[in-house]
């Protein structure tokens, strides 16, 4: 019985395992693939994407003479989570998720056990990786770095390509454990910012008699007026607000009657507006919220105003006739 165990035992130790070793990782392992486009108005992708390593590569590889079962690489990211961006174009910006992950529909296969072969790099290039991408809103967390948008940028989450281990008390060649090949990925984001518009329209506000002038109350004109969103990645890229600028200089905060005091102008009568119940002053610096920056803005979204006019004199010379007046709305990105 002792003798069938030392057997057994030394039969274990001497057992060599198939296994491929990587040379010349001293000089150079890391490569950088050509850029990937990711148009960032395409909502959530997901791109599978060929490993491509140079046929020149210093770094050859040789697979030892045994059993061909273990003689093949793996891919595999070299970061596990996901990193999160944030891209620029000037004043817009928005957050994206990007991951990198193994495509296991893909293998390198299994190279023939004959460790006097040099087999190059550009031999694992039927390996792929997928690369996940998505637009995040109100995104709060932490940065893996910032990116101008349409310029390269390598992420730093890269891919390993490794071959199936083996450790030095296994394998006759040496160990392979820490080896690898680093493959890094170039990424040049593209997106449309998100705009708001105000086309020009007309609202009427209901006729009162001269009696009324002063104590007319403020009314929803008809129809409410609205703005236009452009959201092609589903967020808000900025700070989007709105304000209300006067064609011609008010009058104590009442918008004048362009018609002047010409025939058939009621004369000095104009305006005042109301938006979301606080008087509009015309300031630069009074603006009203359409979205914050990273909130969910559908597309084609139509936000209407919430506009409230009254009738208001600004001068003695008020007579029976028409009023009109014109106000610009602005819409700013901060």
């Amino acid at each position: 019985m002792r003798i069938l165990l030392a057997l057994i035992t030394v039969f274990s130790v001497f057992q060599a395992q198939a296994y491929c070793l990587i040379k010349g990782v001293d000089i150079q392992s890391d490569f950088t693939a050509k850029e990937i486009p990711i148009d960032l108005n395409a909502g959530d992708q997901e791109i599978t994407q060929p490993i491509s390593l140079p046929s020149n590569s210093i770094n050859t590889f040789i697979c030892e003479d045994t059993s061909p079962q273990l003689n093949k690489f793996t891919l595999i990211a070299g970061q596990g989570n996901a990193e999160y961006y944030l891209i620029e174009q000037e004043k817009h910006k928005l957050y994206v998720k990007i991951s990198l992950e193994q495509d296991s529909s893909f293998d390198s296969g299994i190279f023939p056990p004959e460790k006097t072969i040099d087999h190059h790099a550009n031999e694992l290039n039927n390996l792929k990786y997928k690369l996940k991408y998505s637009v995040q809103s109100n995104y709060t967390g932490n940065l893996a770095g910032t990116i101008t948008a349409n310029t390269s940028k390598k992420l730093n989450n890269y891919i390993m390509i490794k071959p199936a281990e083996c450790a030095a008390n296994q394998c006759s060649i040496g160990s392979n454990i820490n080896q690898k090949y680093t493959y890094y990925v170039t990424i040049r984001p593209t997106f449309t910012p998100t705009t708001c518009t105000f086309k020009n329209q007309t609202i009427t506000v209901a006729s009162i008699s001269y009696q009324d002038i002063d104590t007319n109350s403020f009314v929803v004109p008809n129809p409410q007026p609205s703005l236009q969103c452009s959201s092609s990645t589903g967020v808000a890229t900025s700070n989007i607000t709105y304000r209300f600028q006067s064609i011609t200089p008010p009058s104590h905060g009442v918008l004048v009657n362009e018609l002047g005091i010409n025939s058939g102008s009621a004369g000095e009568v104009g305006f005042e507006l109301k938006n979301k119940d606080k008087a509009i002053t015309f300031a630069p610096d009074q603006k009203f919220t359409i979205a914050d920056f990273g909130n969910v803005v559908e597309n084609n979204k139509i936000i209407p105003l919430d506009l409230k006019v009254r009738y208001a004199r600004y001068g003695d010379h008020v007579v029976t006739g028409n009023v009109q007046s014109k106000v610009k709305v602005v819409v700013d990105y901060d």
